[in-house]
């Protein structure tokens, strides 16, 4: 993975804290993957948001966390996607 910011490393270990924290309180590793990638998915756009030195913050490199030039939030909604079918055992 190829990290474009440094908010995307701090979005990452907000998504690892999530992970850790679901682990522990549930035996499920897809569930933990969902919170792991929501908690960094919330994280970002509180970044995004709350950053006033960009003028549109939510496709903006500046004001958060970017993942192989995509914004985490829009990579994340793919590994929600494939973390919920695996959830449900489509896969």
């Amino acid at each position: 993975m190829w990290l474009f910011n440094l908010k995307a490393l701090i979005c990452g270990f907000a998504g690892l804290a999530g992970f850790f924290i679901a682990v522990r309180f549930s035996d499920s590793r897809e569930l933990a993957i969902i919170v792991a990638t929501l908690s960094a998915m919330l994280f970002d756009l509180f970044l995004r948001f709350t950053n006033d030195e960009v003028e549109n913050p939510g496709i903006n490199p500046e004001a958060g966390g970017h993942i192989w030039f995509a914004p985490i939030w829009a990579v994340g909604i793919l590994f929600l996607i494939i973390a919920g079918l695996a959830y449900l055992n489509v896969f």
